[in-house]
């Protein structure tokens, strides 16, 4: 189902959209509910820094139940004597 917008835009820029839309044979409705699909889109593909952290594999050599930020100051400490 398809609902009826209306947008405020400046002279200009409608100018040129029509231009735009006339040029690719598609009208501007269409140009502009492509447009907030893919805003819409990518706004659901986002995921926080955790969610991508979760979903990798771990690095070769490192256990998924490893504490890493142990091994991290025991790594520190082997090398630098601190």
């Amino acid at each position: 189902m398809k609902t009826r917008l209306n947008v405020t835009i400046e002279d200009t820029v409608l100018a040129y959209i029509k231009n735009y839309a006339a040029a690719r044979q598609i009208s501007v409705s269409q140009i502009i509910e492509d447009h907030l699909k893919s805003i819409a889109q990518s706004a659901e593909r986002k995921k926080n820094i955790l969610e991508v952290l979760d979903e990798m594999e771990a690095p070769i050599g490192i256990h998924a139940d490893q504490d890493l930020v142990k091994a991290y100051h025991e790594a520190r400490k082997e090398k630098y004597g601190h």
